[in-house]
């Protein structure tokens, strides 16, 4: 028989396991256990599995504090602190110069110059980029323009008597379209009737010849 893929249930626990679920229930060996389910800290507050794990290139570089630090530190005690201690500040300068970080942000620092490397300096400006900077400064400088719409041009006054035939015309009922049948148009001929010029009408041979049925050979009778 196979090993069972259940474990059978007990007192403290009447429910089958799974395999799978022992499998996980296992911690793992980095995870320190301190017999109360929680890992165990240093008196720092740090977890002591993480004083045994191994330090990522990434995590390593990250950890380093900015440049712009090292120099102000630097420079603030520079008469205070011994040679010792600063040589120890430069090594630390040259390990963060090595860092990804530092080069992609363009400000990795040259101990012997004492400068940074800006690599991105822009160059003097020519004749043409003056006159554009100039004219936009012009043009920024002068005072804001006034959005205001401008003052309502009026003409000239009227008495109220001059205007009232406008305002009656305006105020009156507009006259709208009536729409009548076509049998109520003028225009309109009833199909029903004929014309009395059309019974005068005389036909001609012409009109008679096109008048003729034509005949529409029927299918096989040329069979």
């Amino acid at each position: 028989m196979g090993k069972p893929k259940f474990d059978p249930p007990t007192n403290t626990f009447p429910y089958k396991i799974a395999k799978r679920l022992n499998i996980l229930s296992v911690p793992r060996k980095y995870i320190i256990d301190t017999g109360e389910g929680m890992p165990a800290y240093t008196p720092r507050g740090i977890r002591k599995s993480a004083l045994n794990s191994q330090l990522s290139d990434r995590v390593h570089d990250v950890s380093w504090p900015y440049l712009r630090r090292f120099l102000i530190l630097k420079k603030t005690y520079k008469q205070r602190f011994n040679e010792e201690r600063l040589e120890r500040i430069d090594r630390m300068i040259e390990a963060a110069n090595a860092t990804c970080y530092s080069k992609l942000a363009n400000c990795v620092i040259d101990l012997k110059k004492q400068d940074t490397k800006d690599v991105k300096k822009k160059k003097g400006w020519t004749e043409s980029e003056w006159k554009k900077h100039m004219d936009y400064i012009s043009q920024i400088a002068g005072p804001k323009r006034d959005f205001r719409p401008p003052p309502a041009k009026r003409g000239q006054s009227k008495p109220l008597e001059a205007l009232l035939p406008r305002l009656m015309q305006i105020s009156s009922r507009p006259m709208f379209k009536i729409y009548k049948r076509l049998s109520q148009e003028t225009w309109y001929r009833n199909p029903e009737k004929v014309a009395p010029k059309a019974l005068k009408y005389v036909i001609s041979d012409r009109v008679k010849k096109l008048a003729v049925a034509r005949v529409v050979p029927q299918p096989g009778a040329f069979d």
